[in-house]
Protein backbone atom coordinates (compact mmCIF):
# COMPACT_ATOMS: atom_id res chain seq x y z
CA UNK A 1 0.00 0.00 0.00
CA UNK A 2 2.86 2.32 0.78
CA UNK A 3 4.60 1.65 -2.31
CA UNK A 4 1.27 2.52 -4.07
CA UNK A 5 0.45 5.78 -2.04
CA UNK A 6 4.04 6.58 -3.26
CA UNK A 7 4.01 6.29 -6.72
CA UNK A 8 0.32 8.56 -7.11
CA UNK A 9 2.07 10.94 -5.34
CA UNK A 10 5.02 11.06 -6.95
CA UNK A 11 3.24 11.14 -10.31
CA UNK A 12 0.91 13.99 -9.30
CA UNK A 13 4.25 16.24 -8.44
CA UNK A 14 6.16 15.42 -11.67
CA UNK A 15 3.29 15.62 -13.80
CA UNK A 16 2.69 19.30 -11.89
CA UNK A 17 6.58 20.08 -12.35
CA UNK A 18 6.24 19.37 -16.17
CA UNK A 19 2.86 22.22 -16.21
CA UNK A 20 5.19 24.46 -14.65
CA UNK A 21 7.28 24.37 -16.81
CA UNK A 22 4.78 24.80 -19.81
CA UNK A 23 3.44 27.43 -17.87
CA UNK A 24 6.44 29.10 -17.28
CA UNK A 25 7.65 28.97 -21.43
CA UNK A 26 4.40 29.89 -22.60
CA UNK A 27 5.18 32.66 -25.75
CA UNK A 28 3.34 35.93 -25.90
CA UNK A 29 1.87 37.37 -29.19
CA UNK A 30 2.07 41.01 -28.63
CA UNK A 31 2.31 42.39 -31.80
CA UNK A 32 -0.61 42.44 -35.11
CA UNK A 33 0.46 43.74 -38.14
CA UNK A 34 -2.41 45.67 -37.54
CA UNK A 35 -5.11 46.20 -35.31
CA UNK A 36 -8.50 44.81 -35.44
CA UNK A 37 -11.43 46.18 -34.31
CA UNK A 38 -13.35 44.82 -31.61
CA UNK A 39 -16.46 44.33 -29.46
CA UNK A 40 -15.93 44.39 -25.69
CA UNK A 41 -19.04 42.98 -24.64
CA UNK A 42 -20.36 42.85 -20.54
CA UNK A 43 -23.19 41.73 -19.44
CA UNK A 44 -24.61 42.87 -15.72
CA UNK A 45 -27.26 42.28 -13.47
CA UNK A 46 -26.94 44.10 -10.04
CA UNK A 47 -24.30 44.80 -10.02
CA UNK A 48 -24.74 49.06 -9.17
CA UNK A 49 -21.78 48.45 -6.49
CA UNK A 50 -18.87 47.14 -9.23
CA UNK A 51 -20.02 49.39 -12.06
CA UNK A 52 -18.50 52.63 -11.19
CA UNK A 53 -14.97 51.07 -11.07
CA UNK A 54 -15.02 49.23 -14.48
CA UNK A 55 -16.21 52.20 -15.79
CA UNK A 56 -13.39 53.92 -14.67
CA UNK A 57 -11.06 51.31 -15.72
CA UNK A 58 -12.70 51.42 -19.72
CA UNK A 59 -11.98 54.88 -19.93
CA UNK A 60 -8.32 54.69 -19.71
CA UNK A 61 -8.31 52.05 -22.28
CA UNK A 62 -5.47 53.02 -24.85
CA UNK A 63 -6.92 51.89 -28.02
CA UNK A 64 -7.79 53.87 -31.50
CA UNK A 65 -11.64 55.15 -30.53
CA UNK A 66 -13.01 53.87 -34.06
CA UNK A 67 -11.44 50.55 -33.41
CA UNK A 68 -13.48 49.62 -30.25
CA UNK A 69 -17.14 49.46 -29.61
CA UNK A 70 -18.66 48.32 -26.25
CA UNK A 71 -21.63 46.80 -25.31
CA UNK A 72 -23.57 46.44 -22.01
CA UNK A 73 -26.24 43.97 -21.74
CA UNK A 74 -28.62 44.61 -18.80
CA UNK A 75 -30.30 40.86 -17.28
CA UNK A 76 -33.39 42.42 -15.80
CA UNK A 77 -30.66 44.50 -12.84
CA UNK A 78 -33.11 45.49 -10.32
CA UNK A 79 -30.72 48.33 -8.99
CA UNK A 80 -30.40 51.65 -10.66
CA UNK A 81 -26.77 50.04 -12.95
CA UNK A 82 -27.92 50.93 -16.13
CA UNK A 83 -28.42 54.57 -14.50
CA UNK A 84 -24.79 54.72 -13.22
CA UNK A 85 -23.81 53.33 -17.08
CA UNK A 86 -26.02 56.55 -19.14
CA UNK A 87 -24.30 59.21 -16.91
CA UNK A 88 -21.44 57.47 -18.45
CA UNK A 89 -21.98 57.38 -21.59
CA UNK A 90 -20.40 60.97 -22.27
CA UNK A 91 -17.48 60.29 -20.58
CA UNK A 92 -16.62 57.23 -22.29
CA UNK A 93 -14.23 57.83 -25.30
CA UNK A 94 -15.37 54.91 -27.65
CA UNK A 95 -18.75 53.91 -28.73
CA UNK A 96 -21.13 52.31 -26.60
CA UNK A 97 -24.34 50.59 -26.68
CA UNK A 98 -26.63 49.75 -23.93
CA UNK A 99 -28.74 46.77 -24.40
CA UNK A 100 -31.67 45.08 -22.40
CA UNK A 101 -32.65 41.85 -22.60
CA UNK A 102 -36.87 41.37 -23.34
CA UNK A 103 -39.13 40.52 -20.87
CA UNK A 104 -39.06 36.27 -21.95
CA UNK A 105 -35.14 36.02 -22.03
CA UNK A 106 -32.66 36.03 -19.10
CA UNK A 107 -29.66 35.14 -17.71
CA UNK A 108 -25.65 35.34 -18.69
CA UNK A 109 -25.65 33.36 -21.96
CA UNK A 110 -28.98 35.03 -23.69
CA UNK A 111 -27.44 38.48 -22.68
CA UNK A 112 -24.49 37.34 -24.78
CA UNK A 113 -26.52 35.90 -27.78
CA UNK A 114 -28.06 39.18 -27.93
CA UNK A 115 -24.82 41.29 -27.78
CA UNK A 116 -22.96 39.23 -30.07
CA UNK A 117 -25.86 39.60 -32.82
CA UNK A 118 -25.70 43.01 -32.02
CA UNK A 119 -21.40 43.98 -32.31
CA UNK A 120 -20.94 45.18 -35.36
CA UNK A 121 -17.52 44.02 -35.50
CA UNK A 122 -15.81 40.39 -35.56
CA UNK A 123 -13.53 40.22 -33.05
CA UNK A 124 -15.66 39.70 -29.77
CA UNK A 125 -13.94 40.15 -26.19
CA UNK A 126 -16.05 39.19 -22.95
CA UNK A 127 -15.36 40.24 -19.12
CA UNK A 128 -17.91 40.90 -16.33
CA UNK A 129 -19.61 44.09 -14.59
CA UNK A 130 -16.75 43.47 -11.43
CA UNK A 131 -13.61 43.78 -13.06
CA UNK A 132 -11.35 45.83 -13.47
CA UNK A 133 -9.61 45.83 -16.99
CA UNK A 134 -5.82 47.44 -17.91
CA UNK A 135 -4.88 49.76 -19.89
CA UNK A 136 -3.54 47.65 -22.94
CA UNK A 137 -5.98 44.91 -22.93
CA UNK A 138 -7.50 45.28 -26.16
CA UNK A 139 -4.45 45.44 -27.61
CA UNK A 140 -2.93 42.15 -26.46
CA UNK A 141 -6.00 39.97 -26.61
CA UNK A 142 -6.56 41.12 -29.93
CA UNK A 143 -2.76 40.54 -31.24
CA UNK A 144 -3.50 36.78 -31.40
CA UNK A 145 -5.60 36.80 -34.20
CA UNK A 146 -3.49 37.79 -36.67
CA UNK A 147 -2.76 34.11 -36.98
CA UNK A 148 -5.76 33.08 -39.10
CA UNK A 149 -6.18 29.69 -37.62
CA UNK A 150 -6.89 30.82 -33.75
CA UNK A 151 -10.58 31.55 -32.66
CA UNK A 152 -10.68 31.95 -29.58
CA UNK A 153 -8.13 33.64 -27.20
CA UNK A 154 -8.24 33.09 -23.31
CA UNK A 155 -6.70 35.77 -20.88
CA UNK A 156 -5.32 35.46 -17.48
CA UNK A 157 -7.42 36.10 -14.99
CA UNK A 158 -6.88 37.00 -11.22
CA UNK A 159 -8.89 37.94 -7.80
CA UNK A 160 -8.65 41.33 -6.29
CA UNK A 161 -6.62 40.51 -3.15
CA UNK A 162 -6.90 42.52 0.20
CA UNK A 163 -6.91 40.31 2.88
CA UNK A 164 -6.21 36.66 4.22
CA UNK A 165 -9.55 35.54 3.33
CA UNK A 166 -9.28 36.92 -0.10
CA UNK A 167 -5.94 36.20 -0.30
CA UNK A 168 -6.94 32.36 0.11
CA UNK A 169 -9.52 32.50 -2.61
CA UNK A 170 -6.75 33.92 -4.94
CA UNK A 171 -4.14 31.05 -4.12
CA UNK A 172 -6.72 28.69 -4.32
CA UNK A 173 -8.19 30.21 -7.88
CA UNK A 174 -4.67 30.90 -9.15
CA UNK A 175 -3.68 27.24 -10.02
CA UNK A 176 -7.40 26.88 -12.02
CA UNK A 177 -6.45 29.99 -14.33
CA UNK A 178 -2.79 28.05 -14.50
CA UNK A 179 -4.28 24.44 -15.10
CA UNK A 180 -6.70 25.96 -17.63
CA UNK A 181 -3.68 27.51 -19.40
CA UNK A 182 -1.27 24.61 -19.74
CA UNK A 183 -4.38 22.38 -20.82
CA UNK A 184 -4.55 25.10 -23.80
CA UNK A 185 -1.01 25.12 -24.23
CA UNK A 186 -0.70 21.48 -24.79
CA UNK A 187 -3.72 21.30 -27.31
CA UNK A 188 -6.42 19.94 -25.14
CA UNK A 189 -7.93 23.02 -23.67
CA UNK A 190 -10.40 21.85 -20.61
CA UNK A 191 -10.92 25.36 -18.71
CA UNK A 192 -11.52 28.95 -19.95
CA UNK A 193 -12.76 32.29 -17.92
CA UNK A 194 -15.36 34.50 -19.48
CA UNK A 195 -13.66 37.36 -17.81
CA UNK A 196 -11.42 37.48 -20.03
CA UNK A 197 -12.35 35.49 -22.92
CA UNK A 198 -12.07 36.75 -26.84
CA UNK A 199 -13.44 34.74 -29.87
CA UNK A 200 -14.33 35.20 -33.52
CA UNK A 201 -17.99 36.46 -33.89
CA UNK A 202 -18.47 34.26 -37.08
CA UNK A 203 -17.68 31.31 -35.70
CA UNK A 204 -19.92 32.37 -32.69
CA UNK A 205 -22.74 32.52 -34.62
CA UNK A 206 -21.98 28.94 -36.82
CA UNK A 207 -21.69 27.31 -33.56
CA UNK A 208 -24.35 28.52 -32.03
CA UNK A 209 -22.57 27.37 -28.54
CA UNK A 210 -26.08 27.79 -26.28
CA UNK A 211 -28.85 26.66 -28.74
CA UNK A 212 -29.12 23.25 -26.28
CA UNK A 213 -27.94 24.71 -22.75
CA UNK A 214 -29.97 28.19 -21.92
CA UNK A 215 -31.67 26.66 -19.19
CA UNK A 216 -27.87 26.09 -17.44
CA UNK A 217 -27.65 29.72 -15.61
CA UNK A 218 -23.67 29.36 -16.00
CA UNK A 219 -20.96 27.81 -18.31
CA UNK A 220 -20.70 30.33 -21.25
CA UNK A 221 -17.16 29.79 -21.29
CA UNK A 222 -17.22 26.34 -20.91
CA UNK A 223 -19.74 25.39 -23.60
CA UNK A 224 -18.05 27.95 -26.03
CA UNK A 225 -14.77 26.14 -25.44
CA UNK A 226 -15.69 22.82 -26.02
CA UNK A 227 -18.06 23.35 -28.75
CA UNK A 228 -14.90 24.97 -30.20
CA UNK A 229 -12.48 22.20 -29.68
CA UNK A 230 -14.63 20.06 -31.47
CA UNK A 231 -15.14 21.47 -34.50
CA UNK A 232 -12.15 23.72 -34.64
CA UNK A 233 -9.24 21.94 -32.47
CA UNK A 234 -5.93 23.92 -32.17
CA UNK A 235 -7.79 26.79 -32.84
CA UNK A 236 -6.79 28.72 -29.16
CA UNK A 237 -4.35 30.45 -27.09
CA UNK A 238 -3.37 31.82 -24.03
CA UNK A 239 -2.63 35.32 -23.33
CA UNK A 240 -0.54 35.52 -20.45
CA UNK A 241 -0.14 38.55 -19.90
CA UNK A 242 -3.78 40.42 -20.93
CA UNK A 243 -4.63 40.34 -17.25
CA UNK A 244 -7.87 41.01 -16.09
CA UNK A 245 -8.62 41.84 -11.65
CA UNK A 246 -11.97 40.50 -10.24
CA UNK A 247 -13.75 40.59 -7.55
CA UNK A 248 -13.27 37.68 -5.22
CA UNK A 249 -15.84 36.06 -3.01
CA UNK A 250 -16.78 38.41 0.08
CA UNK A 251 -17.26 35.64 2.31
CA UNK A 252 -17.39 31.80 2.28
CA UNK A 253 -21.05 31.61 1.51
CA UNK A 254 -20.65 33.87 -1.61
CA UNK A 255 -17.26 31.36 -2.04
CA UNK A 256 -19.63 28.38 -1.27
CA UNK A 257 -22.47 29.99 -3.97
CA UNK A 258 -19.40 30.68 -6.38
CA UNK A 259 -18.00 26.72 -6.42
CA UNK A 260 -20.98 25.13 -6.57
CA UNK A 261 -22.04 26.60 -9.85
CA UNK A 262 -18.84 26.06 -11.15
CA UNK A 263 -19.80 22.46 -10.22
CA UNK A 264 -23.07 22.42 -11.84
CA UNK A 265 -21.70 23.97 -14.79
CA UNK A 266 -19.26 21.70 -15.14
CA UNK A 267 -21.68 18.51 -14.29
CA UNK A 268 -24.20 19.99 -17.43
CA UNK A 269 -21.49 20.29 -19.86
CA UNK A 270 -19.05 17.55 -19.53
CA UNK A 271 -18.72 14.78 -21.96
CA UNK A 272 -17.14 11.88 -19.91
CA UNK A 273 -13.86 12.42 -21.88
CA UNK A 274 -13.75 15.91 -20.74
CA UNK A 275 -14.72 14.91 -16.77
CA UNK A 276 -11.73 12.69 -17.25
CA UNK A 277 -9.47 15.32 -15.12
CA UNK A 278 -11.47 16.49 -12.51
CA UNK A 279 -12.10 12.59 -11.83
CA UNK A 280 -8.54 12.04 -11.46
CA UNK A 281 -8.03 15.15 -9.25
CA UNK A 282 -10.75 14.16 -6.93
CA UNK A 283 -9.81 10.92 -6.93
CA UNK A 284 -5.98 12.23 -6.42
CA UNK A 285 -6.78 14.44 -2.94
CA UNK A 286 -8.80 11.22 -1.33
CA UNK A 287 -5.93 8.77 -1.82
CA UNK A 288 -3.50 11.40 -0.51
CA UNK A 289 -5.73 12.44 2.60
CA UNK A 290 -6.44 7.90 2.65
CA UNK A 291 -2.04 8.00 2.83
CA UNK A 292 -1.55 10.97 5.24
CA UNK A 293 -4.46 8.35 7.41
CA UNK A 294 -2.17 5.32 6.61
CA UNK A 295 1.11 7.16 7.62
CA UNK A 296 -0.11 7.89 11.05
CA UNK A 297 -1.75 4.19 11.87
CA UNK A 298 0.96 2.47 10.62
CA UNK A 299 4.23 4.72 11.51
CA UNK A 300 5.40 5.41 7.49
CA UNK A 301 5.52 8.71 7.60
CA UNK A 302 9.23 8.29 7.36
CA UNK A 303 8.84 6.85 4.22
CA UNK A 304 6.01 9.17 2.77
CA UNK A 305 7.50 11.89 4.08
CA UNK A 306 9.98 12.85 1.06
CA UNK A 307 7.45 12.15 -1.76
CA UNK A 308 4.70 14.40 0.13
CA UNK A 309 7.49 17.28 0.65
CA UNK A 310 8.51 16.65 -3.30
CA UNK A 311 4.17 17.46 -3.81
CA UNK A 312 4.32 20.79 -1.72
CA UNK A 313 7.26 21.90 -3.21
CA UNK A 314 6.10 21.26 -7.06
CA UNK A 315 2.50 22.70 -6.15
CA UNK A 316 4.49 25.86 -4.44
CA UNK A 317 5.81 26.49 -7.68
CA UNK A 318 3.29 25.71 -10.07
CA UNK A 319 1.20 28.33 -7.82
CA UNK A 320 4.38 30.90 -7.77
CA UNK A 321 4.32 30.76 -11.88
CA UNK A 322 1.18 31.64 -11.55
CA UNK A 323 0.90 34.37 -9.39
CA UNK A 324 4.26 36.19 -10.65
CA UNK A 325 2.35 35.90 -14.12
CA UNK A 326 -0.83 38.36 -12.31
CA UNK A 327 2.06 40.25 -10.23
CA UNK A 328 0.63 39.16 -7.20
CA UNK A 329 2.66 37.95 -4.04
CA UNK A 330 2.97 33.91 -2.88
CA UNK A 331 2.01 34.44 0.51
CA UNK A 332 3.41 31.56 2.82
CA UNK A 333 0.64 32.15 5.43
CA UNK A 334 -2.00 31.31 2.83
CA UNK A 335 -0.17 28.52 0.72
CA UNK A 336 0.09 26.66 4.36
CA UNK A 337 -2.92 27.22 5.35
CA UNK A 338 -4.25 25.75 2.08
CA UNK A 339 -1.83 22.71 2.30
CA UNK A 340 -3.67 21.67 5.62
CA UNK A 341 -7.49 21.84 4.02
CA UNK A 342 -6.89 21.90 0.74
CA UNK A 343 -7.78 18.10 -0.22
CA UNK A 344 -10.40 17.64 2.59
CA UNK A 345 -12.19 21.23 0.33
CA UNK A 346 -11.56 19.30 -2.63
CA UNK A 347 -12.97 15.74 -1.64
CA UNK A 348 -16.18 17.25 0.70
CA UNK A 349 -17.01 19.73 -1.67
CA UNK A 350 -16.72 17.23 -4.53
CA UNK A 351 -19.33 15.34 -3.28
CA UNK A 352 -21.90 18.09 -1.58
CA UNK A 353 -21.77 20.09 -4.75
CA UNK A 354 -23.90 17.66 -6.63
CA UNK A 355 -26.50 18.28 -4.59
CA UNK A 356 -29.03 20.82 -3.76
CA UNK A 357 -29.38 24.48 -5.58
CA UNK A 358 -27.35 27.62 -5.27
CA UNK A 359 -27.93 31.23 -5.25
CA UNK A 360 -26.17 33.25 -8.60
CA UNK A 361 -27.09 37.24 -9.18
CA UNK A 362 -30.21 37.19 -6.70
CA UNK A 363 -31.84 34.11 -8.63
CA UNK A 364 -31.96 30.39 -7.15
CA UNK A 365 -31.07 27.31 -9.51
CA UNK A 366 -30.78 23.64 -9.44
CA UNK A 367 -27.52 21.82 -9.56
CA UNK A 368 -29.02 19.27 -11.15
CA UNK A 369 -29.65 20.95 -14.40
CA UNK A 370 -28.62 19.18 -17.69
CA UNK A 371 -27.43 20.80 -21.52
CA UNK A 372 -30.23 19.64 -23.75
CA UNK A 373 -33.09 19.77 -21.03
Amino acid sequence: MITFFSLVILIYSFGLLYATNVYKRMPEITESGKLKSVSLIIPFRNEKENLSVLIKSIKAIDYPKELLEILFIDDHSEDDGASIIERSRDSIPFQMKLLKLSGLEMGKKAALNFAVNEAKHEIILTTDADCTLPSDLISKMQAPFELEHINLVSGNVSFISNSLVTNLFQMEFAPLIGVGAVSIELGNPNMANGANLAFRKSIFKELDPYSTNLNVPSGDDIFLLQKLKKAFPNSFYFQKEALVKTSSPKNLRQFYNQKKRWAAKWRASADLKDAIPALMVWSFHLIYICSLIYSVLYDSYLVLGPVILLKIMAESLFIYQVLKSQKSKFSITSFGILQLIYSLYVVVFGMIANFGSYQWKERQYNTNERAGN
